[in-house]
């Protein structure tokens, strides 16, 4: 339950809890929710109504929340750089438990793992399941089939051509699941936290038309964990060439993608209330540390520096 309590989605988790017949009950009033508590709630729950509930709550969670963190994994993409998306939030938040996943042209299989203690509990792999199925409906894919793959026996079917099935109970943690759809079409709903670049951002990327046609294809998605190989294929050439071309330019890929995150980092801190542990992972970054290393790097002070000069600069305080 870490990622969903760093990230501030225990909030938006005890808000969809309204809409189930035991409603905040499950709550008690101004409790503080650590993940420990989360996952009591969770099992509070999975017990008085089902195992499919969970599914349930977490399929609404990715549906209906209008949190940064939700944005941004909804932003476009196709299901495997959801899944990529989410196993890099899992990461940077340091999170015990930790998700796999294998795609193909029609479904995406999904594995929780544990870097460190014990496996995921049950109801937090039921509630992550929903959530999957949620993301992958969020941006355009139509007709899904979810399925439980315990280590022995049948499968256990939670969704079937996107209606929930109601499953009470069944055996084992549900590490292991597989989504699979009739239909994807992409949805593109633009990019999200849009507004003013603050003046002492790093300039923007000039230079050769290669140059700015590769720092378009990254300010697309600045978050994707872009290849070389990817871009090259995007810019119909190879990547040998590709790079030749940087290197004539006197610059690398590498260069080019830490500029263009720490540019719309520096866009996010000025332009938006997002965390700046929010506005480092949606950048792209690994973690807090390599977010603000590359940052006072390009920039000279932290991000947190930077929003305070920020703000003292337009006149604003905090609230």
């Amino acid at each position: 339950m870490q990622e969903f309590v760093s990230f501030g989605l225990q909030g938006a988790l005890i808000r969809q809890l309204a809409w189930l017949p035991q409603g905040y009950e499950l709550v008690p009033e101004s409790t503080v929710m650590t993940s420990g508590r989360l996952r009591t709630v969770m099992l509070r729950l999975e017990a008085a109504a089902g195992s499919y509930v969970l599914v349930k709550l977490g399929r609404h969670l990715a549906l209906k929340e209008q949190a940064p963190i939700l944005t941004m994994l909804r932003h476009g993409g196709t299901p495997s750089l959801v899944a990529e998306r989410w196993r890099r939030l899992e990461s940077y938040a340091h999170a015990r438990g930790r998700t796999e996943y294998q795609a193909t042209n029609r479904s995406i299989t999904l594995h929780r793992g544990a870097v460190r203690g014990q496996a995921p509990s049950r109801v937090e792999n039921l509630l992550l399941h929903g959530f999957m199925v949620g993301l992958l409906e969020a941006i355009g894919v139509e007709g899904i089939t979810s399925v439980v793959l315990p280590s022995h026996g049948s499968g256990v079917t939670m969704v079937r051509n996107g209606k929930l099935v109601k499953v009470r109970d069944f055996a084992g943690r549900g590490l292991r699941w597989r989504i699979s759809w009739q239909s994807f079409v992409p949805v593109s709903p633009g990019y999200p936290f849009m507004a003013n670049m603050p003046g002492t951002a790093p300039p923007a990327i000039v230079g050769r038309p290669v140059i700015r046609k590769l720092a378009a294809i990254l300010e697309a998605d600045v978050g994707r964990g872009w290849t070389i190989d990817e871009v090259a294929s995007q810019l119909d050439t190879s990547a040998r060439t590709l790079q030749r071309r940087l290197q004539n330019a006197n610059t690398r890929f590498s260069d080019l993608m830490r500029l263009t995150r720490v540019r719309e980092a520096c866009r996010l801190i000025g332009g938006t209330q997002m965390s700046i542990g929010e506005i480092g992972y949606w950048c792209g970054f690994t973690d807090n540390a390599h977010f603000s290393r590359d940052f006072r790097r390009l920039v000279g002070m932290p991000p947190s520096v930077y929003r305070e000069a920020y703000l003292g600069h337009a006149g604003l305080t905090r609230a």
